[in-house]
């Protein structure tokens, strides 16, 4: 069941470090327009390319990696799912 899709847009994602604490939160987060979202999962397809984000400053991430694409956020067997392409 598709919740949530975006339109192209630069799609910022980073390991988040609470899943480590607690299994119940879901270990990705993904940016995109000013929006996280919490996924237990992504794919993104072939042919999207990405870059880095260093964020030294940033006390909780210190990098991230940025792709440019059209995110759909969809459940699967009780989990969030994230497909960027």
């Amino acid at each position: 069941m598709i919740i949530k899709e975006f339109e192209r847009a630069a799609v910022v994602f980073h390991y988040n470090k609470k899943h480590n604490e607690d299994t119940s939160i879901p270990p990705w987060v993904l940016k995109v327009k000013g929006e996280s979202i919490y996924v237990n999962h992504f794919d993104v397809m072939p042919c999207v390319g990405f870059s880095t984000k260093e964020t030294p400053d940033n006390p909780h991430t210190k990098g991230s990696l940025k792709v440019f694409g059209k995110l759909t956020i969809h459940s699967n067997d009780n989990k969030i799912v994230g497909v960027i392409e």
